[in-house]
């Protein structure tokens, strides 16, 4: 039996080869950290920081090679991210249709002054 035998048994390159797929899917992993941000920035502030630290910690797992928890956590914050801008979105949309709602009803009182000041005239 040759020395180089058990370098080239299957075992060995099939193990290489999880290795470098392993490496490279766990780069592929999002942390979502921009959105985590901009999440803070549309009003989601508590959901905000919270998906902030997800994002940290998917970063964390990241660079210690876990793929397992790296990807855990990943999808924690895209959940959260998620939450977070659809809560956004309503809370914005909900200001919006209340502001509104308080300039129609402004503006249907300034009529309203106004037909009666013609009429008194």
């Amino acid at each position: 039996m040759n020395d180089d035998d058990p370098l080239l048994t299957d075992h060995d390159v099939v193990e290489q080869s999880e290795e470098n797929t392993n490496t490279k899917s766990i780069e592929s992993l999002h942390e979502w950290i921009i959105w985590s941000y901009l999440n803070v920035l549309i009003g989601g502030v508590i959901l905000g920081v919270i998906a902030i630290g997800c994002s940290f910690r998917t970063h964390k797992f990241k660079r210690r090679q876990n793929y397992s928890k790296a990807l855990k956590w990943s999808y924690v914050t895209l959940v959260t991210n998620c939450i977070t801008t659809l809560c956004g979105l309503c809370a914005c949309g909900y200001l919006i249709f209340l502001y509104s709602r308080i300039i129609s009803n402004e503006q249907k009182q300034l009529m309203t002054k106004k037909i009666t000041t013609k009429t008194i005239l």
